[in-house]
């Protein structure tokens, strides 16, 4: 293959076709209607009622050849092919690149650049034999020859587009190899040359008249096919010859893969289908036979099949139309184009069988007189086919979804080559460029602009912005049609009315249709569709029944209308907006405020949503599908809690409440962590407002209402739970304060003031406790873990609260960091950590805690004050306190009371008779309480007492006054720490000298260090502790010898 060299720059030729100067001039605009009355009237001209045929030819012909629509810009490039005979065009997926091949024996190859609207020959070969079909994947080139051979080229793309070698790695020759290089030939099935033809026939022919690469797939041991030999890396290509089809694999040469006889006459053109990787293709040809194969199906791939044809005038005959071309839909898995000798082109619904209108539409032009040589769709809008046709012709067609339920197509371009023979041999698209080759050797490159697309618009909203942004969608102007979203929806929430209703629920209807215009439609799925189980008919009729019969007639006339709306509803669909697949993402990266307006109209769209979704479950649990409302909000947690944090205001704290409330009842967790979320958002908002020395959007305490319900039900509220344990009444607490909703939230709105961040711990201790109660597990276990939870609580409440800047929020909402019980405003976690401690035998932890919710004596209460309410500041106030008041006076004091009792009478019976783990629980457990709970706060209850008379077996029932408390501790632990000291000192004498004041110091260090770090804790936060601690100080002196781990010297000296 020999290298030619081509100065590009003399055969390049400009077409404008908006400019006052440009070589045509339009006719006909965007839409197909005449400019200008005195315009040519096609339809008139080629009525039946029309004068001279040649004369209204060549009126028609002379209007069309000067005719361009509006808004497309061509440049035309002619190539050097002295023997003006190009066949074939391939363009590459990935890079500016197409190829074009020729009849020619000579120079018969040609790479040529499309790159900002300009083409450029890069280089051109001369095969060995002429080329009359081409494919291009990746580096790889197929050709297809008139010898009936297919041969394979590996193409050095980098180098030709003037870049380093991309074949470098894997080519030894490096930057000095050819540019293109043969790697492989493929020998199809050969046919016999015969003289004479039988009548009716087509000669038959070596010609090679397509091939194509399959499209990328992911290999499949389930799947017949591709067979498993088949790599994913594997290159798949069929070729056409005759009406056979040979499937290759590129990696081997010797046999084809399959071949599958498709017609008995020569077929023009096959292609895979690219939403079905390597399993369905559609080839047609000659004799006017459209079938679809699958190559899953062994013996008999043909699955579908129809046969364009037509009827001739004067005549009832049919007579069959050859097929040049066969296109896939990108967007539409299950939408074929074909272009016929008849001069249309047709697109047909594969869901449908062919015998029942599976032919939904038909574009053609009134002054085409030429066959339909080469269809393409575009690569950019799922309802644009473009054609190349026998006289020159490229035309952009778009089809319409009316109103009405039907369906028309809209002429949108129109190019007429230059030279005045030949015809357009192919077509092509490339993202926004549409491509075409004649037959003479010249290649344009058609950029199709907004002006001629603005006309194909479809509008379904009202008013001139919306409008403005339909249009700009439509011909993929998406910067400027985001920039007027982000307008768009800032106006929308800005408007409203007195009515009362958020601005952007008035504005719902129109934020639905934005969305619906910038969504990106998913891909239709090869699972969502399926062939029609009688898909093959010849003549418009079914092959299985040819005779006539009323009732098929009118079952056909159904189908074809069904047919008919299935194609309208998709077209309507995909039409308006972006088509599916459509690299959305890809355009927000170059142009970001399209990114700002996808979350400004999501935002807002999910605001609508929600708020339909909250309304709706007032009447019902479940959506249209079944679906649960609170799911539909779960689901969309991470979502909503993005736009929730970008812009509150938005939401509104009374629909976000309703959010959170409906999804709790059914997910517990995570209803509590929306409800977080939403606090937290709040917080950053009015954290960043504050530090700008702005004035706060939204602040805290607007959420008083959502953290009632997250922690419902709170120490503020009245308990039912407390009414059956009336009889049982706390004589130490206050009269009992009962607060409505509105009270409960005017408290938790205080607390928000307060310490907001304190506040919102809360609901994440709440998260943390309903996570350890659902592990479930071992009843021990669960308590000490619920512990170990509001002790870590409680050290994230220190944090927040513990300085002495904070002093006051700690007077205002009575929160003691050292009591874990106090550090919530749940009264849940209140009951479920105090039954824990009960659970544990951790009875001076409760007595510690608990203390908060018996009354303080009067001295107390005149000292200490308070800030919320004028008699709320203690939590002896509140229901709760009655059900803590009578766990610790039935349950903890009693238990506490007689292990101290047990331990003491065990002392006096045998003084070294206990062991050292339970001195220690116990002097510890005295010593927290001696130095947390105030001594002078007594257990008064009334309780209700049941006796039965054993006389007559009648239960009588009286109220009975009990006092309790904890007399006596100082003298308890003088007496129990003095016992664990005789145990001490008799440990050091069983064993010898070192030994035992080493076993000694490993009873008495644990607890030396608990007492001395209770001590030091007591003191640091309440002074007034230090004369109650001199008895727990002064028998630290007494252990400290014990727990050091050697003797006094003098003792070690009289051992000696």
């Amino acid at each position: 293959m020999a290298a030619g060299i081509y100065d590009s720059r003399s055969a390049r030729q400009s077409l404008g076709s908006t400019g006052s100067g440009s070589r045509r001039h339009s006719l006909l605009s965007a839409d197909g209607h005449s400019r200008a009355s005195t315009q040519y009237d096609y339809a008139t001209a080629w009525g039946q009622s029309g004068g001279d045929k040649l004369s209204r030819w060549r009126r028609a012909y002379i209007a069309s050849d000067t005719g361009d629509a509006e808004g497309v810009q061509s440049s035309l490039l002619a190539l050097p092919d002295d023997s003006r005979f190009t066949t074939c065009m391939a363009i590459s997926e990935d890079q500016p690149l197409l190829a074009v091949g020729s009849g020619s024996y000579d120079t018969n190859m040609f790479f040529v650049q499309s790159l900002d609207g300009q083409l450029d020959v890069k280089a051109s070969f001369a095969s060995k034999f002429p080329i009359y079909s081409l494919a291009f994947k990746s580096n790889l080139l197929m050709a297809g020859t008139d010898r009936n051979t297919s041969v394979l080229y590996k193409v050095d793309r980098a180098r030709l587009l003037g870049f380093a070698s991309e074949n470098a790695i894997d080519d030894t020759q490096g930057e000095d190899g050819p540019l293109v290089r043969c790697v492989g030939t493929y020998k199809n099935k050969a046919v016999k040359s015969i003289d004479i033809a039988a009548p009716g026939s087509h000669v038959p022919t070596k010609r090679v008249a397509c091939v194509e690469f399959a499209p990328a797939f992911s290999g499949s041991t389930s799947s017949p096919w591709p067979p498993s030999s088949v790599g994913a890396n594997s290159e798949m290509f069929l070729s056409c010859l005759g009406g056979v089809i040979n499937v290759w694999d590129a990696t081997r040469n010797q046999q084809a893969l399959r071949v599958e006889k498709v017609s008995g006459q020569p077929l023009e053109r096959a292609a895979w289908s690219p939403n079905a990787p390597a399993t369905l293709v559609a080839a047609a040809g000659v004799d006017g036979t459209v079938s679809i194969l699958d190559l899953r199906r062994r013996g008999k791939a043909v699955t579908w099949r129809t046969q364009q044809q037509q009827q001739q005038q004067q005549q009832q005959q049919l007579d069959a139309i050859g097929v040049n071309d066969v296109a896939w839909s990108p967007f539409m898995p299950y939408w074929l184009a074909t272009g016929s000798e008849s001069g249309e082109a047709r697109v047909w619904d594969l869901r449908y069988a062919a015998a029942d209108g599976a032919c939904v539409a038909t574009l053609g032009h009134p002054t085409n007189y030429g066959a339909v040589r080469s269809v393409a769709w575009s690569e950019t809008h799922a309802d644009q086919l473009s054609t190349g046709t026998s006289d020159r012709a490229w035309r952009l067609y778009a089809l319409h979804a009316d109103s009405d339920d039907t369906t028309r197509t809209m002429l949108l371009a129109d190019k007429r080559a230059a030279e005045d023979i030949g015809s357009v041999a192919a077509v092509g698209a490339r993202g926004s460029s549409f491509y075409s080759l004649s037959s003479c050797g010249d290649l344009y490159m058609h950029q199709v602009g907004p002006q001629a697309l603005k006309h194909a618009a479809v509008h379904r909203m009202q008013g001139a912005e919306l409008e403005h942004v339909e249009k700009a969608v439509y011909t993929r102007d998406l910067q400027g049609a985001a920039e007027a979203v982000v307008g768009l929806v800032q106006q929308f929430k800005a408007g409203g009315d007195a009515s009362g209703e958020h601005p952007i629920m008035q504005q719902a209807e129109s934020i639905q249709r934005l969305c619906d215009l910038f969504k990106a439609k998913p891909r239709v799925g090869a699972s969502a569709w399926t062939l029609p189980p009688a898909a093959i008919a010849l003549g418009g009729e079914s092959l299985a029944d040819s005779t006539e019969d009323t009732a098929r007639t009118e079952e056909s006339k159904d189908a074809q209308a069904a047919a008919a709306r299935g194609f309208h509803g998709d077209l309507a669909h995909v039409a308006y907006g972006l088509p599916p697949g459509y690299p959305l993402e890809a355009t927000a990266s170059r142009h970001p405020v399209v990114w700002q307006a996808l979350e400004q109209l999501n935002m807002a769209n999910l605001r609508i949503r929600l708020e339909r979704v909250v309304k709706q479950a007032e009447s019902s649990d479940v959506d249209a599908k079944g679906q649960p409302l609170w799911k539909a909000i779960a689901e969309r947690e991470r979502q909503l809690m993005q736009y929730v944090k970008a812009e509150p205001a938005l939401f509104g704290a009374k629909l976000l409440r309703a959010a959170v409330k409906l999804v709790l009842p059914h997910d517990c967790i995570a209803g509590l962590r929306l409800g977080l979320g939403v606090c937290q958002a709040y917080l950053s908002s009015q954290r960043q407002h504050e530090h700008r020395g702005a004035e706060p959007v939204v602040t805290c305490a607007m959420l008083d209402a959502l953290v009632h319900v997250l922690l419902f039900p709170t120490v503020f509220d009245a308990d039912g739970s407390t009414e059956d344990s009336a009889p049982l009444a706390a004589a130490s607490s206050r009269e009992q304060i009962t607060l409505d909703v509105a009270g409960v939230r005017a408290r938790i709105g205080e607390c928000l003031d307060a310490c907001a961040e304190a506040v919102f711990e809360m609901v994440q201790l709440e998260i943390s406790i309903q996570e350890t109660v659902m592990r479930g597990g071992d009843q021990k276990r669960v308590a000490e873990d619920i512990v170990a939870v509001m002790q870590r609580h409680a050290r994230s409440v220190r944090a927040l609260v513990g300085s002495a800047a904070a002093e006051h929020v700690r007077d205002q909402v009575q929160l003691h960091a050292r009591f874990p019980a106090t550090t919530t405003l749940s009264a849940s976690a209140v009951r479920l950590y105090l039954n824990s401690l009960l659970s544990t035998r951790a009875y001076d932890e409760h007595l510690a805690n608990s203390q908060w919710w018996r009354m303080p004596p009067a001295a107390a209460a005149a000292d200490a004050g308070h800030a919320v309410g004028s008699d709320s500041g203690w939590l002896s106030s509140y229901a709760l306190a009655r059900v803590v008041n009578r766990q610790t006076a039935t349950a903890v004091v009693p238990r506490m009371q007689r292990q101290i009792d047990v331990v003491l009478a065990t002392i006096k019976k045998e003084p070294l008779g206990l062991e050292p783990r339970l001195f220690r629980d116990t002097l510890l457990k005295v010593g927290r309480i001696w130095l947390s709970v105030d001594q002078e706060i007594k257990l008064e209850f009334e309780t209700e007492v049941t006796s039965k008379d054993k006389a007559t077996g009648a239960s009588h029932t009286a109220v009975q006054r009990v006092r309790t408390g904890m007399e006596g501790l100082a003298a308890a632990f003088e007496e129990i720490g003095g016992a664990f000291l005789m145990l001490l000192e008799a440990l050091t004498r069983h064993s010898s000298h070192r030994d035992a004041f080493r076993r000694a110091a490993g009873e008495a260090r644990p607890l030396h260090e608990a007492l001395a770090a209770l001590v030091a804790e007591s003191q640091q936060s309440d002074p007034q502790l230090r004369e109650r601690g001199l008895v727990i100080r002064k028998y630290l002196r007494k252990l400290d010898h014990y727990a050091k781990n050697q003797p006094p010297e003098d003792t070690i000296d009289a051992g000696q």
